[in-house]
């Protein structure tokens, strides 16, 4: 039997217990309720622990595929203390040599010589297996290769100044989260911009996807109301909701936001969404009416072709970086406004 006892479900779906209950008494009956599965889960454990006619054995995984330690089931605790003699075993401190077909003789023997090229003790019958695989036709060339591997050592060599190059190019153009990402972790740095390793797409909204796209209408929202020649001191909070909404159902349409109304249950959080929205626009609205600074701009960008000049460090070998970004808002003081500007042009 595959799986797990007992099984694992917090998950209570689109629609939690309570409304299941609701809808039972309604005559409208779902699917079962999380207690409902833990019964049916236990019903279960009791056939498969009386279906056995002899003996019943109990095991569990120690890690999973991912290497993470794994707990025994807690029905191993309980069984323990009804039956304290019981005595466990665990394969991977004492495990059985397996000489049974080729295949996993092979397999085997490859364990074995690697345990002998880290000076363990082998059992003698494996030097004698060795020679019959050596001297098969089928199975030499595949020890042989086997045996090359197991010589072979992960010693990370420096990448050359030609395949740097190659990697970034001779002009290295950066960002700030970039180097924040090269202090924090070199290697990962190393696939993201070198190799440009994309993690595989999975439909689930993230919390980058939520937070890129309020960026997009906290952005979108300050363009909008320069272009009417409003003022976030002017507008009247029944106009703000509604040019939240009509920006968000804008965005919602965007091929890049398809996950946001792939699902009926990611449409169901647009909802929440919106109402997110408009809480940090209120905010920010608030926080500007009772200060006395204005926004100045949203999603600034400094490089070439940008309103700023993208900023250069001087190396040591007489070599210079450029740093390019985006600044997320920038607020200026009333009465400095022009002076503030001018002095923060690069």
């Amino acid at each position: 039997m595959t799986g797990s006892f007992p099984s694992v479900n917090n998950n209570e779906g689109f629609i939690n217990d309570t409304d299941r209950e609701k809808l039972k008494n309604m005559n409208i009956e779902l699917a079962k309720t999380t207690l409902e599965n833990l019964y049916n889960d236990n019903f279960n454990i009791y056939k498969a622990f009386t279906t056995s006619e002899e003996r019943l054995y109990l095991s569990y995984l120690s890690a999973d595929s991912d290497a993470s330690a794994m707990k025994p089931s807690t029905l191993l605790l309980k069984i323990k203390k009804i039956f304290p003699k019981l005595k466990e075993e665990s394969d991977i401190i004492t495990r059985p040599q397996m000489i049974t077909n080729k295949k996993a003789t092979f397999d085997e023997l490859l364990l074995n010589i690697r345990n002998y090229k880290d000076k363990k003790e082998i059992d003698e019958v494996w030097f004698e297996i060795y020679n019959i695989f050596n001297k098969d036709k089928e199975w030499k060339a595949k020890l042989q290769e086997a045996v090359k591997a197991l010589e072979f050592k992960n010693i990370p060599e420096p990448i050359n100044k030609e395949n740097i190059q190659k990697l970034y190019g001779d002009t290295l153009r950066t960002s700030v989260s970039r180097l924040e990402k090269y202090r924090a972790c070199p290697f990962s740095f190393y696939l993201t911009y070198g190799l440009k390793i994309e993690e595989k797409d999975t439909l689930k909204i993230e919390n980058i996807d939520t937070g890129n796209f309020m960026h997009d209408v906290i952005d979108t929202f300050f363009k909008e109301i320069a272009e009417m020649g409003l003022s976030v001191r002017e507008i009247e909070e029944e106009n703000l909701k509604k040019i939240i909404d009509e920006i968000v159902e804008e965005k919602l349409n965007l091929p890049q936001n398809y996950i946001f109304m792939s699902t009926e249950k990611f449409r169901n959080q647009t909802i929440k969404l919106k109402r997110l929205v408009y809480r940090a626009m209120k905010y920010i609205i608030e926080t500007i009416v009772n200060s006395d600074f204005d926004v100045s701009g949203t999603e600034v960008g400094f490089g070439e072709n940008k309103e700023y000049k993208p900023i250069e460090i001087d190396l040591e070998n007489g070599k210079k970086i450029q740093i390019i970004g985006k600044i997320d808002r920038i607020d200026i003081a009333k009465d400095e406004r022009r002076k503030i500007h001018q002095n923060n042009r690069l």
